[in-house]
């Protein structure tokens, strides 16, 4: 019942100047359906960053630092839709389901801009605080994943794909892209077959 059955593991980019990881299991049965069991480590701004909003920025022994605010989220879903033959070894597969959500919410209490001291200056240490003292808070919640790969196997056992995913949720809804490198049963066909 099984055609392929692979892991996919990946890196990219996504909405919020933020980047992520990605790890899942990817599964190819004979009736052209496909299941995805993923895990997605997110970074990036939070959605509620003020407009005003100016980190601390700085010098420590002469190594520029900035120190701008960004949450984390953790995505474990599961998800199920419907693979496509676009070549010989080439397919792609749209899925959707449900994701569980472990993310970071900010809030923010305004602050006056301050320079360090003297005695930091002699310590080679310089800059100014931010303008807003930030609070980081956990949540937790359940979201909708919407995700859609491209995979080409160039060998038995490996194979390269490109992605694209969006989650809802109450927390952050992210929407990313990514690069992959895939390892597992392929099954890639030889020329003429």
């Amino acid at each position: 019942a099984i055609k392929k059955i692979y892991l996919q593991a990946g890196a990219g980019g996504n909405t919020l100047d933020g980047d992520h990881g990605e790890i899942g299991l990817q599964t190819i049965f004979n009736n052209k359906w496909s299941a995805t069991i993923s895990y997605h480590s997110l970074s990036m701004k939070p959605k509620n960053l003020p407009s005003d909003y100016k980190p601390g920025t700085g010098t420590v022994l002469f190594i520029p630092y900035s120190d701008n605010v960004a949450v984390n989220m953790n995505l474990f879903s599961l998800t199920a839709g419907k693979y496509f033959q676009t070549g010989r070894n080439s397919w792609v597969t749209t899925e959707t389901g449900l994701s569980i959500v472990n993310g970071e919410t900010a809030s923010y209490q305004p602050t006056p801009s301050t320079t360090v001291g003297p005695y930091g200056i002699l310590l080679g240490i310089t800059g100014t605080t931010s303008n807003y003292n930030t609070t980081i808070e956990n949540k937790s919640s359940i979201g909708a994943m919407i995700r859609a790969d491209y995979n080409w196997a160039f060998s038995r056992f490996f194979g390269l794909g490109a992605g694209v995913f969006a989650n809802f949720n109450s927390i952050q809804s992210p929407v990313g892209f990514n690069l992959k490198l895939t390892m597992g049963w392929m099954g890639r066909k030889a020329k003429g077959k």
